[in-house]
């Protein structure tokens, strides 16, 4: 699967770095529009969380991952043909969110901050650049955007949050790591609008250095 990861950002921002990497994935990306998606998109959740090893097959005994948010929740999935690959979800207000009930406090502003999570990517798609799933972030970022916010939150393990800076995304963590999900994250707020560095600058550089797996 081709993939680079340089883009040149030029004057559209962090919106045009996004859809640059989407575009280079070698996936088609989209909103899951029916059941039978958002039911493979779970099975892929329960398929990562075990070959990560935080929980075992037998706590999934339907073969999906899924909780009370996902029937309210948008559904991003990455298709290679017609195989699902890759999965994310957000949460949006009004209502409470993942990461407000995880670290217990309201995510400020309230009722302008997004959820963005349950992030997967089959392990037949991982490798140490993360293609798939530096994609599914762009791709998750943008369809925050079109939704009209511009503050999101979850709860992200470190490398995550390494993969978020890469982008240049400005993160703030929120607390400290916890268990949640079977893995060490902490709570996070990011601003979809301010950048770390300037982006003309950090895509027109070399290729970052590998980073291991989410």
């Amino acid at each position: 699967m081709p993939y680079n990861t340089r883009v040149d950002a030029g004057p559209v921002g962090l919106d045009g770095v996004a859809a640059g990497l989407v575009a280079r994935a070698g996936l088609r990306f989209a909103v899951a529009g029916d059941e039978v998606a958002r039911d493979a998109a779970y099975r892929l959740r329960a398929q990562a969380v075990v070959d990560s090893g935080w929980q075992p097959a037998s706590d999934f005994p339907d073969g999906r991952e899924h909780d009370a948010y996902d029937d309210r929740a948008v559904h991003i999935v990455g298709w290679d043909g017609g195989d699902i690959v890759a999965t994310g979800r957000i949460v949006l207000p009004p209502g409470p969110l993942p990461t407000e009930a995880a670290c217990g406090r309201t995510i400020e502003p309230a009722g302008r901050v997004a959820d963005v999570g349950r992030m997967a990517v089959a392990r037949a798609y991982q490798d140490t650049r993360h293609p798939a799933f530096v994609a599914l972030l762009a791709r998750l970022y943008l369809e925050v955007r079109a939704r009209g916010f511009d503050l999101a939150c979850g709860m992200m393990s470190p490398r995550a949050r390494s993969l978020l800076r890469l982008l240049g995304v400005r993160l703030e963590v929120l607390g400290d790591d916890r268990p949640y999900c079977g893995d060490a994250r902490a709570p996070v707020r990011f601003s979809l609008v301010e950048n770390d560095l300037p982006l003309s600058t950090r895509w027109r550089a070399p290729s970052p250095p590998a980073t291991p797996a989410p």
